[in-house]
Parts: C-alpha cells; structure tokens; sequence
C-alpha cells in the first residue's frame, strides 16, 4: 500500500511540474494527457501491431 501511494504521489508531482513547465494547470495538464497523449499512444501502439501482423504474414508466405 505505501509503495503504490509512493508512486501515486511521484505522478501527481510529476503532473504539476509538467504543468508548471507548460504554463498549465494541473487539471489541463491531466486532461491533455488522458483525453489527447493516451488515446494517441493507443492508437499508434495497435498501428504498429497490426504492421507487425502484416509483415509477420508476409514472411510466412515466402518459406
């Protein structure tokens, strides 16, 4: 339990900071990054599965 609110803490000062940095509150900052970065970083992540798949099935086919 304390390590997890250890690392909950270390988010939300990084949070802040990041804010601070940005000329941002916490808040706009916390929401950029779970309604604009995460979805982002999702969608790129299964872009490069479905590459992977692709390229996966190709080298199947030439053996």
């Amino acid at each position: 339990m304390e390590i997890g609110i250890a690392i909950y803490a270390a988010c939300v000062d990084f949070m802040i900071r990041a804010a601070a940095l940005a000329g941002a509150t916490y808040r706009d900052a916390n929401a950029f990054m779970f309604f604009v970065l995460w979805p982002a970083v999702t969608v790129v992540l299964v872009a490069i599965v479905a590459w992977q798949a692709v390229v996966l099935r190709r080298l199947g086919r030439r053996r």
